[in-house]
Order: structure tokens, then sequence, then C-alpha cells
């Protein structure tokens, strides 16, 4: 026999108060004392009640949920913009459910469950065209900020990849020796563009002062792939200037010096992008792009359009930094 789910009722009686009480505790209103509150929350993980979200859409006109969708989740880049976001929703008694988007079963999930968007109050999308891939599958009513990617429709959190990629090259051309890259490879409509905005600014700036790049590498979200890479391409030279398009592969770069005995500045250069909190401790030279204020940036914009701001749509864009250290 099929176990009954528990409702808001069986709350309210366990928990002696009226249904209402318990609807106020579950979208964290200000109009419940705070003994109340803990109380009703306690009966509430000891009986395993879950929200529906769509009653409550019904009830309050917000689920109280937000969604972002990232083509793919590796290491710490991810991790920084979803900090940035959840605290700025955090504050308003909002959960964050993340859907990493790296298959076609994954959008195919999108584009045909109506439950994907109707159980949300918004959506932020990461890295993605999502007039071309997801504007469609969106209900009108249903607010969406797009982040790394300047929609035509939505609000916009932007970062010049193209000019952080010059601004590498504009630093690293000042260096004698030969010029390679280590990219990420996109393999479907679903994956980033911004290595490819970041390799496009690079090889501007190069060829501006007049260098040329020996090759350009175009590999897996792989440190292994990447640590194989480096060790390719100082068998190739002995005088090593090399950009990664994420400091996700200058870490294998920098372990593969460390064992050979390299020096940098003396027997390399480098210059990652993302300073992440790994680049700091290894004394890797980056572009900085400021992660967790675009991710509060992206809140921000969807928490005006979930209450019901309205104005034109709005772009933010931040600007990308050289912070120099010792590569």
């Amino acid at each position: 026999m099929k176990k009954r789910s528990v409702t808001i009722k069986d709350v309210a009686r366990k928990a002696g108060v009226g249904v209402g009480t318990v609807s106020r505790v579950i979208n964290n209103s200000p109009h419940v004392n705070q003994r109340t509150k803990e109380h009703v929350l306690k009966v509430i993980q000891e009986l395993g009640y879950m929200p529906n979200p769509h009653a409550r859409r019904l009830s309050s006109g917000h689920t109280k949920i937000i969604t972002t969708i990232f083509p793919q989740m590796v290491g710490e880049f991810h991790q920084l913009l979803l900090s940035g976001i959840d605290e700025i929703f955090e504050k308003e008694g909002y959960t964050s459910f993340v859907y990493p988007l790296y298959s076609e079963n994954r959008y195919k999930f999108v584009r045909e469950s109506s439950d994907f968007v109707l159980g949300t109050d918004g959506v932020i999308i990461d890295a993605l065209n999502v007039d071309r891939l997801l504007q469609q599958y969106i209900p009108k009513n249903v607010p969406v900020v797009s982040v790394e990617f300047d929609s035509e429709k939505y609000d916009s959190v932007i970062i010049d990849n193209f000019y952080g990629g010059m601004i590498a090259g504009d630093y690293l051309s000042n260096f004698e020796g030969d010029i390679y890259v280590i990219t990420h490879r996109r393999k479907s409509k679903l994956e980033s563009t911004v290595f490819e905005e970041r390799v496009n600014g690079f090889i501007e700036s190069i060829e501006k002062k007049g260098r040329t790049i020996e090759k350009i590498f175009e590999i897996e979200l792989d440190w292994l792939e990447a640590f194989n890479v480096a060790k390719e391409i100082f068998t190739r030279s002995n005088k090593v200037i090399i950009f990664t398009t994420t400091d996700y592969f200058a870490f294998p770069v920098i372990e593969f010096t460390r064992i050979k005995g390299l020096v940098p500045k003396k027997d390399f250069h480098l210059c990652g992008f993302d300073n992440l909190t790994l680049s700091s401790i290894l004394n890797i030279t980056t572009i900085k792009q400021p992660i967790v204020e675009m991710g509060k940036s992206a809140g921000e914009l969807l928490l005006r359009r979930i209450k019901g701001f309205t104005r034109k749509k709005q772009t933010v864009a931040f600007k990308p930094e050289i912070i120099i250290r010792e590569t």
C-alpha cells in the first residue's frame, strides 16, 4: 500500500497552529515569532514534509526557489559564482537549485519539462547563448538573468573576456621565448564560448606586438591532459611562454615545472585566467575576474525582477585586470 504524503495540514495539526502559520514559516515571513517558527520547523523536519512549489506559487505568487543553469561544473569558478548568488537570495529566504547542462539529455529535459521552470521564481543562466538555446522554453513571466553572455532580451552580467585575453597577450609579449596557448576545446553548442573569446583577444594582442604563437593546444577540462601538454611544450622549447585560458590549466603546468626544477621568469613565463584561490597560493600571474561580485550582481538583478521592478533590459559589465605574481 502506497504511503500517504505528508501535507501542510498534517504539520499544522501536529504543531498545534493554523495552516496559515505553517505557510508563513515556509515562506520565511517576518510575521511569525521566533519561538513558533522554530517549533513549526522542528515538526516539518520530524514529519519529513516537503512543500510543493506549485502550491506555494498558487498561494503566495512565489515558490522561494531560484534555478541556476551552468554548461558544466568544473573547479572553483562555479562555487564562487554561486556563493555570490546565494549571498543575495539567502537573505530573502530563497533556496537555490543548480542544474548543469552538460549533455543533450539534460538539455532535452529543460525543453520538455514544464515543471523545471514552473517550480522556480527566476533563472540565472551562466555562459550559454540563452537567446538561441533556452529563451523559447522559458515562460514570459519567469525572470531570467544571463551571466557571461550579453543577452538581447534578458538582464545580463558580463565580463570582457576578449579584453582579458588582450591583457594577457600584452603582458606575455614582453618576454623572450616561444609562445603557447592551452585552452578548452568546445565540442557542442551547450558549452561556454568564453575560452574562444579569451584566445581571440590573446591572438590579436600578440599579432599587434609582431609576435607569433607556436601552437594552440585545445584540450578537455582535464588536469592530467594539461599536465601532459606542459610536458610536450617544454620538450619543444627551452624558453617557454604559456597562456592558459583558465587557471585550472595553469595548476598542472606549475606542477610540471616544479617536478623538473624549472624557475619562473627564468625558464618560463605563465599567465592564467580567473584568479582562483590556488593561483594566489602558487603565485601564478593571472587575469582576475570578480567572480563573487558577478554572482551578487546577477542575484540583485534577478531579485529586482522577481519583486516586480519593471525597467528596460540592463547589462552590468565588469572588466578583468592582470594580477602579476611570480610567473
